[in-house]
């Protein structure tokens, strides 16, 4: 029975590309996840950075002294085909995009050590008022499609968004700083003690939002930080 539903679901209901929006070849019952097309995947502009050390997304962050590493998939530019991916899963209510970027991430960075020795991943938590509204949050997606790959847990209990600050997207210069200064709050961090912690969220763009995080965490005595993004900005 579980098979016919699929099998109607897939012909009444043809699964298209988030990307492009064709009708993918594969059908829901082969992959019942999938979002993007082939072709739209190769059309991904990787940053390469698992292989790479001292890039620019771990310049954003060296300033902490529990920061480890830094990567981002892809490169973001405005109107491009991963801005409009992570869109759709931030405001449109795709978030199996996330997912699905995050497990062709992870499995690029499998051919890298840049996943090595980390213990848990904690995605970027949203304000409770900002997440009833939303329904979910992207980067628990992003989270959850890199632990099915590397068989990391994901963590969301020990931090949490304690102020419902405006997006980042409508602050520019050094509002983005004040905007987010604060924002974060930990729980029971003893509990982290000395743990290698993957801190993961959808775009880096200043990195004001990830620093803010970090420096929330300095509470976690002994753990170090290390930092992965779906797509950083040029």
């Amino acid at each position: 029975m579980h098979l016919i539903r699929q099998y109607l679901s897939a012909v009444l209901f043809p699964a298209r590309c988030a990307g492009c929006e064709q009708l993918t070849e594969t059908t829901r019952i082969e992959n019942p996840n999938l979002s993007i097309c082939p072709e739209c995947i190769e059309c991904l502009e990787r940053t390469e950075q698992f292989s790479l050390r001292d890039n620019l997304t771990e310049d954003l962050f060296a300033q902490n002294k529990q920061f480890e590493r830094a990567a981002a998939f892809c490169f973001y530019d405005k109107q491009d085909l991963v801005s409009q991916l992570i869109h759709k899963a931030k405001y449109k209510k795709q978030p199996l995009i996330n997912y699905e970027l995050a497990r062709l991430a992870a499995l690029d960075g499998l051919q890298s050590d840049f996943f090595e020795d980390i213990d848990v991943i904690i995605p970027v938590p949203l304000h409770p008022r900002r997440y009833r509204k939303r329904g979910y949050n992207q980067s628990d997606y992003i989270a959850h499609g890199l632990s099915d790959v590397l068989h990391i847990p994901v963590d969301t209990a020990h931090v949490s968004r304690v102020r419902n600050n405006p997006q980042q997207a409508l602050t520019k210069g050094k509002e983005r700083e004040k905007n987010v200064e604060n924002i974060f709050a930990v729980n029971h961090p003893e509990e982290m003690y000395r743990k290698h912690i993957l801190v993961v969220d959808d775009v880096i763009t200043t990195g004001s939002t990830i620093r803010s995080f970090l420096d929330a965490m300095s509470a976690f005595r002994g753990a170090r930080f290390s930092v992965f993004a779906l797509a950083k900005a040029r």
